[in-house]
Order: C-alpha cells, then structure tokens, then sequence
C-alpha cells in the first residue's frame, strides 16, 4: 500500500488525464486538412466530434472490460488506442482513414474516461483528504493537458498540418509510467465480512440524479466555448480573433481545481453552492453584455471556475452511493452524462434561445441562468430536508 502513495504512482494516475479533453487540441490544423484533402465543412468539424461519438460508447463497455481484465490493463489499451489512433493521420492518406483514426481515439478516452476518477476512488477510498485533493488535481490536469497539448499542436503546425496530431505521442512515455509506477486494483475478499450481501455493490438513484446534473453542467460549460467566440465578433468585428480567451479559460480551471480539497474540505457541500452561484452569475454577466466587451469577458472566465468545483464534487460524491465493486459502472454513468451534455450543447442554445423568446446571440444565458438558479433552490430545500430528518432519528 505504501506505492499507492509515492509521488510516481499519483503523478501517473492524473497523467492519464492530460489527454481527456484533447480531442479537439488539432483544431488548427483542420483549415489545412480541409484544402489539401478536399474536405467539405461537415466532414471538417467530424474530425473534431467524432471521438465524442466514440467516448460514449467505449465508456459504457469500459466498465464490463474492466471487470473482466482488470482496471489497469483497461487504462493501458485505452493509452494504446490514443497513442496509436491519435497519431495515425501523421502518414494516412485521405480523410476516411482519418476518421477511423479519430474513432479509435475516442474509443481509447472512453476505455479510460471514467476510470481515471474511479482509480482515485478505489485505490484512495480510506484516505478522505488525499482522495478529495486527487479528484481536484485530476480536473486540473484535463486543463491542463488541453492547454499544452493546444499549444504544442499549434508548435507542430509550423511544420504542416500532419504533424499537429503528433501531440497524441506522448500517450506512450505516459503508459510506461503508469505500467510501472501505478499497483493493479484489487478486488476485495466480501465473503468473509459480515455483511449482508444483498447491500454490496447496490447502486443508488442518486448515482443517475448525478449524471444528469453533471449532464447540464456539461451542457451548459461548452455552450459558453461554443457561443464565446461568436458574441466576441458581434462586439469586436468580424476579424477578432478570441483565441487568447478561450486559451485563457482552462487556465482558469487549472487553479480552480488545485484548490477544490482544501476548498472541499472547509466549506464540504457549499462547495457545489460556491460553484453554481459563480456559474450562475456568469450567465447573467454574458447575457447581459450586448453591448459590454469587458462584461463578456469577465463572465466568460468567471465560467470557468464552477466546473472545477462542482465536477470533482460530484464525483466525490459517488463514494455514498456505490460500493467499491460498483464505483467503475457509477462512474462510467457520470462520465456518459457529461459527455452527452458535450454532445447536445449546441441543440441546447437552440432550445434556450426559443424559450428566450430573442433572436440575440447573448438570450440563451438568460434562460440557462434561471434554469440554473431554480436547481440550486431545489438543491438547497432537499439538503435542508435531508439535514432535518437526520437530525430528527
């Protein structure tokens, strides 16, 4: 048990994901593939969504796999599949290659996707403290890894196009670390414990509560990507370039994420109010800055904070309801939700901006605002609820 704590082994569990929210860290090589390949617009952007398609489905296999071969060789084929599909549109040669390509890197981040938390979850589940700072550091390091790996793609497209997607390389010295420094999971011995063995391993609804919330959140964190560089040009001109912001908010995310244990550990579950207050405020900041720049930009940063707190809290939070033989499938749950909250963002602006009853790019923000304040309501009674009853036994 003493390996589980050294510097290697928690340094090569939150390694694994730097490379969770990279699908889309060749975005600007996409121009260039789309000229000398002859892409149309539609085959142009599923290069960039296609390994979301690939996440969820992989994700829901990723916890049968597991059970069946064990976590760790689950997260080591997941760290193949991304090495190995990531990097492959270095030497194929048209876009339907490509696009298998893009699915079996997306079929590697759902291998790992919600095992990269539910590893944290297991090995760490006794150490309250070190867990809830580990589930932090891990958010940090998905913005961490966007950032980078954005930055170094941008390096490689200097020398054309293919060589962005060598970004996805480095999943290979990642999986050497983890294959020698992180131990295998083992199953515990339940047979032996006074137990009753109808209660082991039971998942609660509140697990599936979670991955819906966790779904809207999603949602409602890639509207503001989504719409952020749209709502910039409308204030600034066609030409701005809002590239700097939107490197900036992961930046944001980074340090939101480094402070959520102690964080956690002093304010407990107003860490989720802290959370969806700032998020909330954010809405309300960005639908109401028509005609403010600054506003925007305040707002759009201040959206990323909530997500570094609010997520980490959630998984968290999964520790109450499933028992340590269930925690892959519970987190698997979550992580589908969050990413069929990815998926559905832009149909989402959609619906918000027809019950906004506006045809400004800004009305959405308003509606998710109020959508938001009304959960957090919900939320706060059902606590107080909670706290009364127990209080009452």
């Amino acid at each position: 048990m003493e390996k589980r704590n050294s510097f290697m082994t928690q340094f090569s569990i939150l390694a694994i994901s730097l490379f969770l929210t990279s699908a889309t860290s060749i975005n600007g090589a996409l121009p260039q593939m789309q000229n000398e390949l002859g892409m149309n617009n539609f085959v142009t952007e599923l290069v960039a969504t296609l390994p979301a398609l690939a996440v969820v489905i992989f994700v829901i296999l990723s916890s049968f796999i597991a059970e069946k071969i064990g976590t760790k060789r689950t997260i080591q084929i997941g760290l193949i599949l991304v090495g190995v599909g990531g990097a492959a549109p270095i030497i194929l040669p048209n876009y339907q290659l490509i696009l298998v390509s893009r699915f079996i890197l997306g079929a590697g981040f759902g291998l790992f996707n919600s095992l990269a938390v539910s590893i944290i979850n297991m090995l760490y589940r006794d150490e309250h403290k070190k867990r809830a700072d580990l589930l932090g550091f891990r958010g940090s390091s998905e913005n961490i890894g966007n950032t980078l790996m954005t930055l170094l793609a941008g390096v490689f497209l200097a020398f054309g196009w293919r060589l962005s997607f060598g970004v996805y390389l480095l999943a290979f010295p990642i999986l050497i670390l983890f294959t020698i420094f992180v131990p295998e999971i083992k199953e515990e011995e339940t047979n032996s414990e006074n137990q009753v063995s109808t209660e082991v391993g039971k998942l609660e609804m509140p697990v599936y509560v979670l991955a819906l919330f966790a779904l809207f959140l999603v949602m409602t964190f890639i509207a503001f990507g989504v719409r952020f560089p749209a709502m910039a040009t409308s204030l600034k001109g066609p030409n701005f370039n809002a590239s700097t912001y939107l490197a900036m908010h992961p930046l944001i995310g980074i340090i939101a994420g480094a402070i959520f244990g102690p964080l956690n550990r002093i304010l407990k579950e107003k860490c989720l109010y802290l959370g969806m207050g700032l998020l909330i405020v954010s809405c309300f900041m960005v639908s109401n800055a028509q005609d403010s720049f600054p506003m925007l930009v305040i707002g759009y940063l201040i959206s990323g904070i909530p997500g570094a707190l609010i997520l980490p809290f959630i998984y968290n939070a999964l520790n109450d309801y499933a028992s340590k033989d269930k925690m892959n499938a519970a987190t698997s749950i979550i992580v589908i939700g969050c990413n069929v909250g990815n998926f559905i963002a832009p149909f989402s602006l959609q619906f918000f901006q027809f019950l906004s009853g506006s045809s400004s790019i800004f009305a959405p923000f308003t509606a998710i605002g109020i959508t938001l304040l009304i959960i957090i309501i919900i939320l706060m009674i059902g606590s107080r609820r909670s706290a009364n009853s127990v209080a009452k036994r």
